[in-house]
């Protein structure tokens, strides 16, 4: 998970660079709705914004239209907050394998969970629905 945070602060230190001006709607919104977030970096879109931040040590990128809707939501996370289900089923048909870190994708018409596993030889990235059917997105070899 320090990785995962470290890449993450990299790359909202990356987007930083730039001045961005957000709409004082979507900024209302996003206070109004994580008042707690920290580490609060803004990145303008074509569509509308990105916001990268934290929030009780996980890490968060939202995607907001210029009305303040959030288009896509991504949270990462370990394997403790993963929901019981998913965590669940994942540890039964993966009992050989180590969870390095999982990302949460949510958007107006589909919640996926992508997991990120590992074990001596190999690194496996699945993919969940919320009933917690499993499929494999890619492996590969540890070098």
């Amino acid at each position: 998970m320090k990785t995962l945070t470290f890449i993450f602060c990299l790359l909202s230190f990356a987007f930083s660079a730039g001045a961005t001006t957000v709409n004082d709607e979507v900024l209302k919104i996003f206070a109004k709705t994580y008042p707690e977030a920290q580490g609060t970096t803004w990145e303008d879109m074509k569509e509308g914004y990105r916001v990268f931040f934290t929030k009780n040590n996980i890490s968060y990128r939202l995607q907001y239209d210029q009305q303040g809707n959030v288009t896509l939501a991504l949270k990462y996370y370990t394997e403790e907050n993963l929901p019981p289900l998913i965590l669940n089923k994942v540890k039964k048909a993966y009992a050989d394998y180590k969870i390095y870190s999982v990302i949460e994708e949510s958007t107006d018409i589909a919640l996926t969970y992508h997991v990120v596993l590992e074990d001596a030889k190999h690194i496996l990235n699945i993919k969940s629905d919320p009933t917690g059917f499993l499929e494999v997105e890619s492996k590969y070899n540890k070098g």
